[in-house]
């Protein structure tokens, strides 16, 4: 039986073309055995995969035709044999025990992606074997489970992967007999149906641009769809290597230090009061006043470490904030919430260097101009952006502006509302009813190519974890920001 196959929209194609790389972790029951968890993992997922056939998909590169000249687009295919084999990894031996490492913090160095994350090993060829869109490896360390989900990023996003570590999540209390105060989750056909976005594009009245239109565009239109303008025009632009994560392929980066922070429930409460106080403006988010924490101390931190450097000195010092915005919402109502692809935007904020920086510029102030800029997002922008990313004439030479070390840009990633803390993987064989302990993505992941700010999602407390990465020396400054102590709680390296 040949496998069926799906066309990916612009959006999934102009995706970076990497492995979303998730660890969870899990304190086991006493008397559980590995093989025991390992079984019931495979079980779930094979019961998972019928439910949802997402997990069996495999991403390839599709020849340009008369139908649509770009090159380096993709599609996904789909097969009844392609269900995930769950990788087994005992470290019993070599790594501390589970308790411990969960006592210290799970440190962010200890998380060695070369042996936790296999998608770190894993050889996809677009244009032989594919890519397989989810690889799941269960690594065992005494007392507890280190359990790395891989997906790759042109198939599913932020909502749509943590949609699938839920539908694992369900599969696994169920062969438990352990379901019963759990939320119901279905994902109806119609949410994993790519085609969904252009016929709602379609349908609002837009049309691909002119070839002039599409030259002319400005840097805002390609920005807000998670790129930079092509270097060339469509005509002439060559095809050129994909976007990689492989530190083969990168110039030697810097020397980069990773910290995890800790926000209570309690301090966020109160970053969110002080981000509200201004007497008037726009009204902020809990999530607006975390962006403009973020923002102004780690830009004050990378000035305190090159205080020489004109894009944070000149007097025309602009600093640029990029973070993602979920699409499904505003981008058409036919278009259900539960959307398996992908389909994530750029809101960027712009405030001049000085006065982000400037101690007499509040909280609330920097909070107000990112919820202005993220207002600002209209459908009819999304639906631009869209059509740039649709006449891309060679998707594998998409830019994107977060990767760089250069100027004064920051690209903030937040899962902070997505509820994947409050998931349970069932009681039987996990302490804490199935509740994940922690969520991180592997150590260093991104240090060839950039900085890094992720939010992590809530704890049913309240409080959460970042993990920022940044220069060394910059994260000396911002360790040491007093502003930044007041709310985060240095938590490990």
């Amino acid at each position: 039986m040949s496998p069926r196959r799906f066309a990916l929209n612009a959006m999934d194609n102009a995706m970076p073309r990497f492995y979303a790389n998730f660890i969870l972790t899990f304190g086991l029951n006493p008397g559980i055995n590995f093989s025991e968890v390992h079984n019931l993992l495979q079980a779930s997922l094979d019961t998972a995969s019928e439910e949802l056939p997402i997990f069996r998909r495999r991403v390839f590169s599709v020849a340009s035709d008369e139908k649509c000249l770009s090159r380096g687009r993709l599609e996904a295919r789909e097969h009844a044999d392609w269900t995930p084999q769950v990788i087994f990894n005992d470290l019993s031996a070599s790594w501390p025990e589970y308790e411990d490492l969960v006592d210290e913090g799970l440190p962010q160095d200890s998380l060695d992606g070369a042996q936790l994350v296999p998608s770190v090993h894993a050889k996809w060829d677009l244009d032989g074997e594919g890519a397989a869109g989810c690889i799941v490896q269960a690594n065992f360390i005494q007392g507890g489970l280190l359990l790395s989900v891989c997906l790759f990023h042109s198939l599913v996003d932020g909502m749509s992967g943590s949609l699938l570590l839920k539908m694992l999540a369900k599969h696994m209390r169920l062969h438990q007999d352990d379901d019963g105060d759990a939320a119901e989750l279905t994902i109806t056909p119609d949410c994993c149906d790519y085609h969904l976005v252009p016929a709602i594009w379609t349908e609002a009245g837009n049309r691909l641009p002119s070839p002039e239109d599409f030259e002319n565009s400005g840097d805002d239109a390609w920005r807000l769809a998670g790129m930079l303008p092509p270097l060339l025009s469509p005509k002439e632009l060559p095809a050129s290597s994909a976007f990689s994560l492989d530190p083969t392929e990168a110039p030697p980066p810097p020397q980069m230090t990773t910290t995890i922070f800790y926000v209570s429930a309690t301090a966020f409460a109160e970053l969110a009061d002080t981000a509200s106080e201004a007497d008037n403006g726009a009204a902020v988010t809990t999530n607006d006043a975390l962006m403009a924490l973020l923002w102004r101390c780690t830009m004050r931190a990378r000035h305190a470490a090159e205080p020489d450097n004109p894009a944070y000195t000149s007097p025309e010092a602009l600093a640029e904030l990029d973070t993602t915005l979920d699409g499904r919402l505003l981008f058409g109502e036919r278009l259900p919430w539960a959307y398996m692809g992908t389909l994530i935007f750029i809101a960027t904020t712009r405030m001049p260097f000085s006065a982000l920086t400037s101690p007499s510029t509040s909280l609330a102030e920097i909070a107000q101009t990112i919820r202005k800029a993220v207002d600002s997002i209209t459908q009819e922008r999304l639906h631009t952006s869209y059509g740039l990313a649709a006449a891309m004439p060679d998707y594998a030479a998409a830019r994107y502006p977060f990767a760089t070390f250069e100027g004064a840009e920051a690209c903030f990633t937040s899962f902070l509302g997505l509820p994947l803390l409050e998931m349970r993987f069932g009681g039987k064989l996990f302490k804490q009813g199935g509740l994940v302990d922690h969520l991180r993505p592997p150590r260093r992941e991104f240090d060839v190519v950039c900085r890094r700010c992720v939010v992590l999602p809530q704890r049913p407390a309240g409080g959460f974890e970042v993990l920022l990465s940044l220069k060394d020396g910059e994260m000396e400054f911002l360790e040491k920001d007093s502003e930044f102590a007041r709310f985060a709680q240095f938590l490990c390296h």
